[in-house]
């Protein structure tokens, strides 16, 4: 393509190695563990809302009971009852006070104490009543399976298999002492009669411990598949963030109203916005957006759209595109809209489109100067020889008229073959500083720049300069003094005019200011065109030639003008010859 503004220095994003770096997995590792915190906090208050009614519906049984006429002679049962229920509502509304939602997630390790401590005071209470109300014959031996399922919602396996062993011995040991008649119930005024039938006790026996190793082993199957959907569900959920925070495009989400529900850093990136976007208008954040999202999915639905980015105010082209957003059945949920910036392909463009122009006129105007140069080199010759031979004073001066504007012309051919003529760059290692300075001295030599003030930043002088670069001496040197001699001309040749050079790693920059008149927004695309100039008398050949200098080079050229303060020319040349491939 060949512009010097599009050979800009190549920007590389940062690209993720293979080694992921710890400090992201950690943090990923902990999101996924306070999911599953918050996932264990659910369950735990889910079984804790069950464990609440389980209490009223026996504090119901207690009540009614109390009123049998039997009841007078077990008031020490129903007070431990009462007690033990009573134990279990505090127990109960307690945790679930620290569980509450508004206090956010508990620590990692809070949370399985807790669920210890509830699982111990369920099978607690399980044995509690079960010995209070008959033991074997109690109508409460199911508090055991429903223990077990406890350990199972709120803990691990290991906890599931602890409950579920506790339950078994605790009835197990009950059923014995049942068998050998020497248990005294509470509240009864007179022992517990006669051992119970060997046959009835090892089937109550057999049944409940039945029922505790199956609830046991059931609960730990369905918590370890549990477990897994968790883990797989976690994983799927961080490959899908990951691949949204991966793009190097920018992501919403719309919802029907008009508003962002997700973003990705990506896209906060390129609109330059910090904080929560979710629930602000999608205008908002790209001005003009929602007017195309009635086109979602249609054939307009790429477009782009001029913003300014919200951190730094710089203008950004973007080039976006929208589809809806459906769910698994085709409801319309919203729209998905991607975007990248364009800028530079727009700049890429506009520059081909100008260095296509230059061709063109460069073509033609190698054709005119070929065929202008030899009429001209006749009409300075006859002119020549005709002044030799008047004596004529008016004759005289229309002779020097004719021989001074043959010599312009000529000038101005001579101008538009070097910009035409393809011609090899005399590469040399350079000290672009030195050159400044030795170009200054001549400069101020010139009796027509007697009123320029110069003022030169310069680095100083030192064994390596960092501005040495790769360039021909001469060229450059034809390139700073036309913009000295631009510079001066903008001023009328009275004011200070800067010159700068700062040595990069990889590139030397030059910078070239007057204060001069300035130079309007709209003819700053076309001061490199052959034969374009902003001032009388000019060829418009000096800038062309300039730029074809600094694009040959494979440097980029910038300017920056403000009408009625002055001009700024930003060269920028690489230190090393540029290299295909």
């Amino acid at each position: 393509m060949g512009a010097a503004k599009a050979k800009v220095a190549k920007t590389t994003k940062a690209t993720k190695t293979a080694v992921e770096d710890p400090a992201e997995r950690l943090s990923r590792e902990l999101d996924s563990s306070g999911e599953r915190v918050e996932a264990l906090q659910r369950r735990m208050s889910y079984f804790m809302l069950f464990r609440l009614g389980l209490l009223g519906v026996m504090t119901l049984v207690l009540a009614s009971t109390s009123f049998l006429p039997e009841a007078r002679e077990s008031s020490l049962r129903d007070t431990l009852l009462g007690l033990l229920l009573t134990a279990g509502y505090a127990l109960t509304v307690g945790y679930a006070w620290r569980l509450r939602p508004s206090r956010g997630p508990l620590a990692r390790r809070a949370l399985p104490r807790i669920a210890s401590v509830q699982i111990a005071f369920d099978v607690l209470m399980a044995s509690a009543c079960v010995l209070l109300t008959g033991g074997v014959h109690s109508d409460f031996v199911f508090l055991f399976p429903v223990a077990v399922l406890g350990a199972a919602t709120m803990g691990d396996r290991r906890r599931i298999w602890i409950a579920a062993g506790t339950c078994g011995l605790v009835f197990a040991g009950l059923s014995l002492v049942q068998l050998s008649g020497l248990l005294q119930l509470p509240g009864e005024a007179k022992p517990a009669p006669g051992p119970i039938a060997a046959n009835v006790l090892w089937l109550s026996l057999l049944r409940t411990s039945a029922a505790i190793g199956f609830v046991a082993i059931l609960s730990a199957y369905l918590n370890r598949q549990l477990l897994s959907s968790v883990s797989d569900l976690g994983n799927l959920r961080n490959l899908t963030e990951n691949i949204v925070r991966s793009l190097t495009s920018g992501l919403l989400t719309v919802d029907p109203r008009r508003r962002v529900v997700f973003a990705n850093p990506t896209a906060r990136e390129l609109l330059g916005v910090a904080g929560e976007l979710p629930g602000q208008t999608c205008d908002a954040l790209i001005p003009g957006l929602s007017a195309h999202l009635d086109d979602s999915g249609g054939f307009r639905n790429r477009f782009e759209l001029d913003i300014t980015r919200a951190d730094d105010n710089r203008e950004v082209h973007l080039g976006l595109s929208c589809s809806p957003l459906l769910d698994e059945r085709g409801g319309f949920l919203g729209h998905v809209v991607t975007f990248q910036d364009v800028s530079k392909l727009r700049e890429m463009e506009r520059v081909v489109r100008r260095n296509e122009r230059l061709a063109a006129l460069g073509g033609l105007a190698a054709s005119v100067a070929h065929e202008v140069r030899n009429p001209l080199a006749a009409i300075a010759g006859c002119a020549e020889l005709l002044e030799s031979e008047t004596q004529n004073e008016e004759d005289q001066r229309l002779i020097r008229v004719i021989r001074r504007e043959s010599a312009r012309l000529n000038t101005i051919v001579s101008e538009l073959l070097d910009y035409t003529r393809p011609r090899q760059l005399m590469r040399t290692p350079t000290d672009i500083a030195k050159l400044v300075r030795e170009l200054v001295d001549g400069l101020r030599a010139d009796p027509n720049l007697a009123e320029i003030e110069f003022i030169l930043d310069l680095p100083e002088p030192e064994p390596e300069p960092s501005t040495t670069a790769d360039i021909d001496a001469a060229q450059l040197t034809q390139v700073l003094w036309n913009l000295a001699r631009n510079g001066a001309q903008a001023m009328d040749q009275v004011g200070k005019l800067e010159l700068g050079v700062i040595g990069r790693s990889d590139a030397v920059s030059l910078m070239v200011r007057d204060h001069g008149r300035g130079i309007p927004s709209e003819n700053l695309e076309r001061i490199f065109e052959p034969f374009f100039s902003t001032k009388e008398g000019g060829s418009g050949i000096g800038l062309a030639l300039v730029h074809r200098i600094i694009e040959d080079h494979g440097g980029d050229i910038q300017v920056f003008s403000v009408v009625g303060e002055g001009t700024s020319f930003v060269l920028t040349l690489p230190r090393k010859e540029p290299t295909l491939g």
